[in-house]
């Protein structure tokens, strides 16, 4: 059947906004009278602070304001552990803590009086090294008062003494791995490691805040979770939600998980009331945006399969140790997220894995795209093809021998539905001509091929809500707070109100996210917003449609149950003829504007929500309720490539990739491509470029000269790029669709790594693959080897 919106390439309704410059971000708002706040940061990874004088910054002209931790509510907040305070309180915990916080005429003179402030440290011993935190006597304790922090009830006991710096732990157990192990005819183990890398999205991040006579704050920011961003303002200031307002403007630029978090808004807060209760506005510089807002998670994983002669997987052991940073922030999430990632792909029929995140004093650690799963999926995949290279299949075969079928059970008791594995691995491989022949040398240039699958697993429980309005000129308001960083999500709603309200998607748009005004969502992340608001948005059409029949019933002379709704007539089933407009609904009292006789207005107003099995902490399984569900759904990846090697500098040259995504139904193919793109972009930077280098846990390249980005030299031709949409429907989705786009980035790097191996016969096991590590890597094999 012909669709009005499903499955068209509408045009984003940014777009223009973004093209000509008029759309406005949170870096472009601008007061009267707003001052300019900047932070005096630790300049050590761990110390006592002994002195902290502010005395010459307040005496200095222009200055308004200095706050230190006493001046702030005494609260602790965070993400799932709450162990931070607004400003370091007695010591701080990683070079880049903030310590005092400066407002003033502008951002010059609050510069100034950063410079001013004297600090007399301590030092303390630091630990930078992810084993020594987790040993049971480590060189230091990071957080004494752990024990005693408040934390969110998920998982097993997340505290153990006997691991003082581990704040996070979980665990999966099914079968018996060792019984496993005895039935295998190959056992394979590797460690694979990932660098610290930064999300660096366009738009830094900023935040103004301001009080008002009644006690309230207003907080403009750049966040990616209005809701998340209210919780949090309300837990460090210990100030009810309803005296917060959270405003987000329509123009984000960019997140990638980064800006799901607090960070600069509860200080502005802070400082609007010290400063006679003016407008604060807060920009991170470059540096701080690159290090102190928050890092992608290293991870150290090591794995132990044993494998059959047929490719078939009998056990699985993982263990792994995640470098959360010097406070828990989003890391147990992320911990949790990574530890189910290898069981959305493939079948375990005995598997034991143990995830443990912990304290260090480095930049703490937060969402980054994909929740962890890029670094799991790092690391499973480059040992998949590390199995079949041990067994001698193709790695295309191993794959199809254990990858998860539509309706199985995987090894956490979770049911699994819109499975495309199969599918997606074929699409890739047909695309690429895997199999083929092809030219491997070419001077220095070796050439292979290599292939990778992954999944991410979106959260729940998980809920949206939606209001949509209908106007008196017949124009659908959506309001809701998922907000857009680039990814197109309110060009998604706007789509599926259309095709709901069967009217041209160019009545359709979506209101500026304003926590006073539109209603809760969970936050814009974990690939949750086409699957958990499209639904609320939908329901929220229905809601109003039966307003809009009950209003035009009387008028038709006929049961709303009867009517139905097109172009913004209201007409009787089978009778197209027999209709009234639905601005004819409303009145005019002569020139007073216009209302509707019952009702107030027309205002649909849903909440989707989705429920999660109870899952048993001793073996991350969850029961069998019938629900058999952890998360709210999977969506799947898969990646092909084609890449040269140059054997005499180590450089990388992707030549071919395949990209293949499981959308469960395309809202907009336009849209789901232009993900796809820019996901490869963010693949290709954590694969082979992206890093940051810490030196005693200060960070040595914090600017985007010395931070290596892919630049457009680096992309593969466009001709060698195919992305393929594959639509395997989800039962529960709106249209059957879903969100795809974290799990995009993630086959990226192992796809690279096994054609390495493939064009050299080096296996990279520490990402990103630099052309230093490359060249070492050929060293390492050449003397290996021996003398010719």
């Amino acid at each position: 059947m012909e669709t009005i919106a499903i499955g068209k390439n509408i045009q984003r309704e940014e777009g223009i906004g973004k093209v000509t410059g008029s759309g406005k971000f949170a870096m472009d708002l601008e007061m009267p009278r707003m001052l300019w706040a900047k932070i005096k940061r630790s300049t050590r990874p761990h110390a006592k602070l002994v002195r902290v004088d502010t005395s010459k910054a307040k005496a200095l002209a222009g200055v308004h304001a200095v706050i230190v931790d006493t001046d702030c509510p005494q609260t602790l907040f965070g993400f799932g552990c709450y162990d931070e305070p607004l400003l370091a309180r007695t010591k701080v915990r990683y070079i880049g803590e903030p310590v005092v916080a400066v407002a003033a005429e502008s951002e010059a003179i609050a510069e100034e009086a950063c410079d001013l402030i004297e600090i007399e440290y301590e030092d303390l011993p630091a630990v930078f090294d992810v084993h020594e935190a987790f040993r049971s006597d480590p060189p230091t304790i990071i957080h004494e008062e752990q024990a005693g922090y408040r934390r969110v009830p998920i998982g097993p006991e997340q505290y153990n003494p006997d691991h003082p710096n581990a704040f996070g732990y979980y665990r999966i157990r099914s079968g018996d791995v060792t019984v496993g192990f005895e039935q295998a005819d190959r056992i394979v183990e590797s460690t694979y490691t990932n660098a610290m890398i930064a999300h660096a999205p366009m738009e830094r991040h900023n935040s103004v805040s301001l009080w008002d006579g009644d006690g309230n704050v207003t907080v403009w920011s750049s966040s990616q979770a209005a809701y998340c961003l209210l919780n949090q303002i309300s837990e460090a200031l210990d100030l009810p939600h309803s005296k917060i307002r959270v405003i987000i403007p329509k123009y984000v630029g960019g997140g990638f998980g980064g800006k799901i978090e607090m960070k600069s808004e509860g200080l502005c807060a802070v400082l609007s009331k010290a400063a006679g209760h003016r407008p604060i506005k807060i920009e991170y510089t470059q540096e701080e945006s690159l290090c102190w807002a928050g890092v992608q998670h290293p991870f150290e994983i090591k794995l132990k399969t044993g494998v059959k002669k047929d490719g078939a997987i009998v056990s699985c052991e993982m263990f792994v140790l995640v470098n959360g940073g010097a406070y828990a922030q989003h890391g147990f999430l992320v911990t949790r997220q990574a530890s189910y990632g290898p069981l959305g792909s493939y079948r375990f029929p005995n598997f034991k894995l143990d995830n443990y995140v912990v304290y260090t004093n480095q930049p703490p650690g937060v969402a980054y795209r994909g929740f962890g799963n890029t670094q799991i999926h790092w690391a499973l995949e480059s040992h998949m093809d590390e199995l079949a290279h041990a067994i001698g299949i193709d790695p295309v075969a191993i794959r199809l021998k254990n990858v998860l079928v539509e309706g199985e059970v995987n090894t956490a008791g979770e049911t699994q539905h819109s499975v495309a594995g199969e599918e997606l691995i074929r699409e890739i491989t047909t695309a690429i001509g895997w199999g083929s022949d092809f030219v491997r040398k070419d001077g220095p240039w070796r050439r292979g091929r290599g292939l990778a699958i992954a999944n991410k697993d979106s959260i729940a429980p998980s809920a949206s809500t939606a209001f949509v309005k209908i106007h008196n000129d017949e124009t659908v308001e959506i309001r809701h707070s998922a907000g857009n960083m680039g990814q197109g999500s309110s060009t998604t709603f706007i789509q599926l109100a259309a095709e709901a309200l069967q009217v041209d998607p160019a009545r359709v748009r979506t209101a500026q996210i304003d926590t006073w005004v539109t209603p809760y969502d969970q936050l814009s992340g974990s690939s949750r917003l086409t699957f958990a608001g499209g639904n609320a948005v939908l329901m929220a059409c229905d809601d109003v449609k039966l307003q809009v029949f009950k209003l035009a019933a009387p008028v038709l002379e006929a049961d709303a149950g009867d009517l139905e709704l097109a172009d913004m007539k209201v007409f009787v089933k089978g009778e197209a003829e027999r209709f009234v407009r639905v601005k004819d609904l409303f009145r005019t009292p002569y020139f007073t504007g216009s209302f509707l006789p019952t009702g107030g207005e027309l205002l649909g107003k849903a909440t989707f929500y989705v429920s999660a099995s109870k899952v048993d902490p001793e073996t991350g399984k969850c029961g069998d309720d019938g629900l058999r569900r952890i998360f709210s759904f999977c969506t799947r990846a898969a990646q092909a490539v084609e890449i040269a090697v140059n054997i005499e500098t180590g450089q990388v040259r992707l030549e071919r990739i395949a990209i293949a995504n499981d959308v469960g139904r395309a809202i907009n193919p336009m849209s789901c491509e232009g993900q796809m793109h820019a996901a490869l972009t963010m693949g290709l930077g954590g694969a082979l470029y992206e890093e940051l280098q810490l030196d005693s846990g200060a960070i040595r390249n914090a600017d985007l000269e010395s931070y290596r980005f892919p630049t457009a030299k680096d992309a593969p031709p466009n001709a060698g790029v195919s992305t393929h949409i594959v639509e395997i429907p989800q039962p529960d989705g709106p249209f059957q669709a879903k969100g795809f786009c974290e799990a995009t980035i993630a086959p990226t790097a192992p796809a690279i790594g096994n054609a390495i191996f493939d064009a050299i016969g080096v296996r990279m096991t520490h990402m990103p693959m630099t052309a230093e590590r490359i060249l070492a890597a050929i060293d390492a094999k050449n003397n290996a080897a021996g003398p010719r």
